[in-house]
């Protein structure tokens, strides 16, 4: 027994000593590694190396081979760092294996490869008994051959790196694992994109079938605060199932910190300018740019938001259903609170269908005037609610198609509510100076009531066909009706503004007629007895709410309207 530990210790002490030699050749002369590092990398054809700079081994604390000037190629780009730090573990080193604890690459630029490459850049997957890294570098050698190295990487460390993209994206600091296994394993980074500073955290593990696991992974800026859980699967079409928290997202902030527009290259010197190109179609001629995202993976998501302003207006509590699979999208439910109330709807979107279809159902049965006009820029200063009910469906591939074949029916109505002058003035003003209707105060400022508001129409094969309309106010009563023709973007509405001076109605036909950018308004003669302007407030508010039940308009007061004192004093201003 004596004798085989002696010789047990001889045998290591021989290994050990060949070894120490082995390394002070390579301490001393670290250029010897270089055909072994680039024929290790290059072995199973997925990625190579170039080694352009000087390369140097330490042994202490830990293993760390050391190289500048250094180009990995790979399925997903091409990365060149000034500086390559690879942390080696010395014990897979006896048994001919290379392990990289982790692989720093210093001041590095990520040239990506085209997309069709990099869906083809995933390693394949690996058994889960073991860590990738071990698993990889494990199998037993053949029977009565000599073991090849293996080589084999945990994790990638990036710093002070950027992407050579148009996308103006910096890393300052990437970690993540470089194959992630089945145990979570954490990611983090710090980076810009055109400047705005941002971090990413989570955590991420590789799941069975080509699938990727992930983990509170947060992306936080000062622009937003957005969280994703899921399981992402690769093949053999991607899919992705999970939530989306939004914790806070501004989207006006970020608009206002990213680029507006790339700066165009400059022409050379000596060179002629460039041809004027084609004017650009008429956006309403342009194809729909999200139905070929509907065909670049599956999803089945929900998403909840707790704060989202676009357009100087906050929108909170929003919650989705997401489900998009063989090209059909459907939002259900989608509910949210805009300014001045909730709105619910279903969206659902199918772009498998020729020509790719469309239906929405949307309901806001009470939306605050005064937030709600606020949103839009208009004058807030008015009370009362907005109610709006749509139910429409088309068919196209270009925002004309839609708006040629709409269908369906649309209602906006509203009841004893109070509107600032000014933003009746907006509404109203052109109508009243076409019609010479005499002043009706609301250049002076102050509020007018509005007792109803009723504004609902059929709409078919892209024409509206307007309901009798009607806006009563306290001071001008004005009804409407005719067709709004959405493909051919024309209008035929006749409006009938109607004026109590006294116990009298002044009532003056109007018709507004032309393109719906331009149209024109203009005496209507074949309306002479204003009997758009006669509609009962109560029939008219039916047929905008499409039969729902609502609230009920106030009495009407008594129709003293304007007298020949107020008359004058108006025209004296």
């Amino acid at each position: 027994m004596k004798r085989a530990l002696i010789a047990l210790a001889a045998g290591l002490a021989v290994i050990v000593l060949a070894l120490a030699a082995a390394l002070a050749v390579v301490v001393a002369a670290p250029d010897r590694l270089k055909p072994l590092v680039v024929a290790l990398v290059a072995r199973d054809g997925r990625q190579s190396i170039t080694l352009d700079g000087p390369i140097s081994l330490s042994l202490l604390p830990r293993p760390v081979l050391r190289a500048e000037r250094v180009t990995l190629g790979t399925r997903a780009g091409r990365i060149e760092a000034g500086q390559f730090l690879a942390h080696l573990a010395l014990r897979p080193l006896l048994s001919r294996e290379i392990v990289v604890t982790r692989l720093d690459l210093d001041h590095a630029v990520f040239h990506p490869a085209p997309q069709e490459a990099i869906s083809n850049a995933l390693p394949e997957t690996v058994s889960h008994a073991a860590p990738a890294s071990v698993a990889a570098a494990s199998a037993p050698a053949p029977a009565g051959k000599p073991r090849h190295w293996r080589i084999s990487l945990l994790a990638l460390r990036l710093t002070d790196a950027r992407v050579a993209t148009a996308a103006p994206l910096s890393i300052i600091r990437l970690d993540l694992p470089a194959l992630p296994g089945p145990s979570a394993t954490a990611i983090t980074l710090d980076a810009r994109y055109a400047g705005i500073p941002f971090s990413l955290s989570g955590m991420i593990a590789r799941l069975p079938g080509d699938a990727l696991s992930f983990g509170g992974l947060r992306v936080v800026a000062q622009q937003g605060d957005v969280a994703l859980d899921g399981t992402l699967h690769l093949a053999p079409h991607p899919a992705f199932a999970g939530k989306v928290t939004i914790h806070r997202l501004d989207l006006d902030a970020l608009r206002h910190a990213l680029p507006r527009h790339a700066l165009a290259p400059a022409a050379a010197a000596g060179e002629a300018p460039a041809p004027s190109a084609a004017p650009p179609p008429d956006w309403r001629d342009r194809p729909l740019a999200f139905l070929p995202l509907l065909d670049a993976a599956d999803l089945d998501l929900a998403v909840a938001a707790g704060t989202v302003i676009e357009s100087g207006a906050a929108y909170h509590d929003i919650a989705t259903h997401l489900a998009l699979h063989d090209r059909q999208l459907v939002l259900d439910p989608l509910r949210l609170e805009v300014p001045g109330g909730a709105v619910s709807g279903v969206l659902r979107v199918d772009a498998a269908a020729t020509p790719p279809a469309m239906t929405l159902h949307l309901l806001a049965p009470s939306l605050a005037l005064g937030p709600l006009a606020g949103a839009f820029h208009w004058p807030d200063e008015n009370t009362g609610a907005l109610e709006i009910f749509a139910d429409l469906s088309a068919a196209g591939a270009t925002p004309r198609a839609l708006m040629a074949s709409l269908g369906g029916r649309v209602g906006v109505a509203a009841v004893n509510a109070t509107l600032a002058n000014r933003l009746l003035l907006r509404a109203l003003g052109e109508i009243v100076r076409q019609a010479r209707l005499p002043p009706i105060g609301l250049e002076s400022g102050g509020h007018t009531d509005l007792r109803c508001l009723a504004l609902g129409g059929e709409i078919a094969g892209g024409i509206v066909h307007l309901d009798p309309a009607l806006a009563e106010t306290s001071r001008l009563t004005l009804g409407a009706g005719g067709t709004l023709d959405l493909g051919a973007a024309a209008m035929a509405v006749r409006l009938v503004p109607s004026l109590r001076i006294g116990g009298n109605a002044l009532v003056v036909p109007l018709r507004l007629d032309g393109p719906l950018a331009a149209p024109k308004l203009m005496p209507d003669p074949d309306q002479g007895d204003g009997a758009l302007a006669a509609v009962p407030c109560e029939s008219a508010l039916a047929r905008a709410r499409g039969g729902r039940a609502g609230p009920a308009p106030a009495p009407a007061k008594p129709a003293k309207g304007l007298s020949l004192r107020d008359i004058l004093r108006e025209l004296a201003k």
